[in-house]
C-alpha cells in the first residue's frame, strides 16, 4: 500500500527543509514542488533517529543527486536508497553549494507500508 505524506517544506529564503519521518515505510516516490528556483540541483540529507542528520552520499563518493527538478514531477526512488531512510530533508543546491528559495517550497513524499487494507464485508460481526 502507498501511504503519501505532505512535505517536507523548504521556507522561503531558505535552502534546507523540515524533516519528514519515513519510518512507517519505504521511501518511494518524490513529488516535486510547482515552482523552483535557479534550476537548483536536489540533494538529500538523512538520520536514524530524527535528530543528528548526515549529508547523503553513495558508495561512489558523491551525493545522492536530483540533477534536475522538474516543477510538478514525480521521481521514483530506486530500492537501493529507499532501504537507507527512516528520516530525511531535502536541500536546494549541493552540500558544498546550497541555493536559497526564492518563496516556500512543499514536497510530497509517497512510501511503501506493509498497511494492507482490509474490506470487511457489510453486516460482519467478528
Amino acid at each position: 500500500m502507498i501511504k503519501v505524506l505532505n512535505g517536507p517544506f523548504i521556507s522561503a529564503g531558505e535552502s534546507l527543509s523540515d524533516a519528514v519521518d519515513c519510518t512507517s515505510g519505504q521511501l518511494c516516490r518524490i513529488t516535486m514542488p510547482p515552482e523552483w528556483s535557479d534550476d537548483a540541483e536536489l540533494t538529500f540529507q538523512f538520520s536514524s533517529d530524527g535528530v543528528f542528520f548526515n549529508d547523503m552520499y553513495g558508495i561512489d563518493g558523491y551525493a545522492v543527486t536530483i540533477p534536475e527538478v522538474v516543477p510538478g514531477a514525480g521521481v521514483i526512488i530506486p530500492e537501493s536508497i529507499r532501504r537507507a531512510i527512516a528520516f530525511i530533508k531535502f536541500r536546494s543546491g549541493t552540500p558544498g553549494n546550497p541555493i536559497v528559495q526564492e518563496a516556500d517550497r512543499a514536497f510530497a513524499v509517497a512510501l511503501i507500508t506493509d498497511e494492507v487494507e482490509v474490506d470487511i464485508p457489510m453486516g460482519f460481526k467478528g
